[in-house]
């Protein structure tokens, strides 16, 4: 009996830890710009206009530009452990298997999902003033 005891709570321990082996290594992120005629890019590489979606890879920082001609805007993304990543972290503790899902990319989240970018508004060429002279009285 001690032994099915012992077994069990080894197989539910095994079953529910070591989650972030089993997440998906991208992510979705919603980029979008001030200005819908924004080229966007993340990583030098173009993903869309306006509003995009990528999926990015969880364990690695991102670059993103949006540009219009010579205006443009940036944002960076990082990344920070995920609630599974805590999890293979608790239960390698108690047994070794959940530690796995460390070396995974799993074990990472992006720090947002959805990252709005503003464009600077175009610079008009400045007035020029017209000089009036008035005669001297």
């Amino acid at each position: 009996m001690k032994t099915c005891l012992v077994a069990l709570v080894s197989i539910l321990a095994l079953v529910s830890q070591g989650c972030s082996t089993f997440k998906s290594s991208n992510q979705a992120v919603v980029i979008s710009a001030t200005d819908p005629a924004a080229d966007i890019y993340v990583d030098g590489q173009l993903v869309g206009r306006g509003t995009a979606t990528a999926d990015l890879k969880r364990n690695r920082s991102h670059a993103i530009l949006a540009r219009v001609g010579d205006r443009a805007g940036t944002a960076q993304i990082g990344t920070q452990i995920s609630a599974t990543g805590i999890l293979d972290i608790v239960g390698g503790f108690f047994w070794l298997v959940p530690f796995i899902g460390i070396a995974t990319p799993g074990f990472h989240d992006l720090d947002t999902t959805a990252v709005s970018i503003a464009i600077p508004a175009p610079q008009t060429a400045p007035q020029q003033v017209q000089h009036t002279s008035y005669p001297n009285q």
